[in-house]
């Protein structure tokens, strides 16, 4: 199967539930490195999404081969949010997972993770990013997340 074929779906992104402003994210700065880290990226500063007023950034990144992943970021309370790829597949998702995890999060092991497909399928739990490893590595735990909330 082509990575054109692989299922897709909106990945959230999230500092530990028991800790939501470990990442102490800030939406500017976000844009700024993602501007850096991938050229030809474009984002975009809003607010108001959502039942609460929530800051929010969204974004497109280039991967590759003209492949384009589209995000969004949201931060409801001040240092306090989350970053969706949306519609990407796990091989996708991955790179961008990559980057957050060693460039934007203060510790790899502050990176979890839900998806619109496990929580369409009654699956609230959030998995953990691995906190070391390849993008190869992220895409196989992303994989994994999906062929098990696609069985529910």
């Amino acid at each position: 199967m082509t990575d054109q074929d692989a299922l897709r779906t909106t990945f959230s992104f999230a500092p530990p539930v028991n800790d939501a402003a470990a990442w102490h994210l800030q939406l500017d700065d976000l844009a700024a490195k993602i501007t850096e880290a991938f050229p030809g990226a474009s984002t975009s500063l809003g607010g108001d999404l959502g039942p609460r007023s929530a800051d929010a950034l969204s974004f497109e990144v280039p991967l590759g081969d003209g492949v384009w992943l589209e995000g969004l970021a949201t931060t409801p309370y001040p240092e306090i949010g989350s970053v969706m790829v949306m519609q990407a597949s796990a091989a996708e998702a991955a790179q961008f997972a990559a980057w957050l995890r060693d460039s934007i999060v203060p510790s790899p092991y502050l990176v979890h993770f839900t998806s619109e497909l496990a929580l369409n399928n009654g699956d609230d739990a959030y998995w953990v990013l691995p906190p070391h490893g390849s993008v190869d590595e992220i895409a196989q735990t992303l994989q994994q997340h999906i062929d098990s909330t696609d069985r529910l």
